[in-house]
């Protein structure tokens, strides 16, 4: 099943599949790609969600880039804010589980990126332990930009 077909098929981002990057509007240029033709769509999950889930702690972003699907948060890059992140990477995958079983399908397929709004914290030096215990929860960054040629 490709990520577009996973968004269509879930019935809560029904009218939210973008073409390309549009869905992250201005914070598309934090995203890299080597072929543009192998964007298969994306979606702002926080702003299609917001009515159904006002309270939650939304994850931002999903879209598809060749075989993979990319899932991404744009949030200050600061130490504090590191269980934030995590909650909404909580959030979501609890909601997947609930309400978007094909994109809980390509789960195998997708990452998790915390991409930076601003200058990121030196205590996130590489190695250390705030990048372990976002590893354990397997999420990349923050980091300035995501390039999503270089995922493995």
């Amino acid at each position: 099943m490709s990520f577009a077909d996973a968004v269509q098929r879930t019935p809560e981002l029904t009218g939210c599949l973008k073409v390309g990057l549009q869905a992250l509007g201005s914070n598309r240029r934090k995203i890299r790609v080597d072929a543009t033709r192998n964007l298969t769509g994306s979606v702002d999950i926080d702003a299609c969600l917001i009515r159904c889930y006002p309270n939650a702690p939304r994850w931002d972003y999903v879209f598809g880039y060749k075989d993979r699907v990319y899932y991404v948060e744009v949030h200050q890059g600061r130490t504090g804010e590191m269980q934030k992140v995590i909650a909404k990477l909580d959030w979501l995958r609890q909601w997947r589980e609930r309400s978007a079983h094909s994109l809980e399908y390509l789960k195998h397929q997708s990452t998790y990126h915390w991409i930076s709004t601003g200058r990121i914290d030196s205590a996130f030096a590489k190695n250390n332990r705030y990048r372990r215990i976002l590893r354990q929860k397997s999420i990349f960054g923050p980091d300035p930009i995501l390039n999503a040629d270089a995922v493995l």
